[in-house]
């Protein structure tokens, strides 16, 4: 877990700088790490950030890092296997989410105490299917994929969106990163974004898993955060 390349730290002005460093996991590839860190001494529990599907790091560098780290919290976003610029691409067609539970392991055991655990999408039925099995001071769940799997809400994308439908389908089951990006601009960011900015965060998003996107459609055992005294905001 020592192991590790350093990246440039770039300072963002007053309160916190940023720096990306890979993550050596034993068997396992080295991780893409985003960490945010404040001035002076930090405040409360530290932040894990978990991105979803076709995402990365990158998709919480721009705001939420430095957000929460100008206001004293050590933050850290990490990619998962395949993602940004983490190692994995060439396994992607057979990782699953076991897989990319053990990223996140692999992540939580960077951080000095329980982390608050920020997750989107895809990230937030991984966060879900560690509780109880790691410790987490709270949890929170953005547009997260629920315990009982994507079937139904598939379902009914395909019938309502079934071009952004199949342009995601399309992203995880050819190696090329033109399906998802045309899902992008047609469906999954603010009509009010400025288009180049659209083409520019659509460009970072990859490929996902098959195997571990078919996964995600079935129905999970996940534990009680209740029962183990974990606050959770959805």
């Amino acid at each position: 877990m020592d192991a590790r390349t350093q990246g440039p730290r770039h300072h963002l002005g007053s309160g916190c700088s940023v720096t990306t460093r890979m993550l050596t996991c034993a068997g396992a590839p080295a991780l893409e790490v985003v960490e945010a860190e404040p001035e002076g001494t930090g405040v409360g529990a530290p932040i894990l950030f978990v991105h979803g599907a076709f995402g990365g790091a990158w998709m919480w560098r721009e705001i939420f890092l430095p957000y929460f780290a100008r206001r004293g919290r050590a933050s850290m976003a990490v990619s998962l296997r395949g993602h940004g610029t983490s190692q994995g691409q060439e396994q992607l067609r057979t990782t699953r989410l076991s897989d990319y539970c053990a990223d996140v392991r692999c992540a939580l055991m960077e951080c000095k105490e329980p982390p608050i655990i920020v997750a989107h999408s895809l990230g937030g039925l991984l966060a879900q299917m560690l509780i109880g099995r790691e410790e987490m001071r709270a949890l929170v769940l953005l547009a997260s994929l629920p315990p009982e799997g994507l079937m139904l809400n598939s379902l009914r994308l395909a019938l309502t969106h079934p071009q952004v439908w199949l342009e995601a389908f399309l992203g995880s089951v050819t190696t090329s990163k033109l399906p998802i990006r045309m899902a992008a601009h047609h469906g999954l960011f603010s009509e009010a974004l400025p288009r180049e900015q659209v083409a520019r965060y659509s460009s970072k998003m990859v490929p996902e898993a098959p195997h571990a996107l078919a996964e995600a459609h079935l129905s999970h055992p996940v534990m009680s955060a209740t029962v183990f005294g974990i606050p959770t905001l959805v």
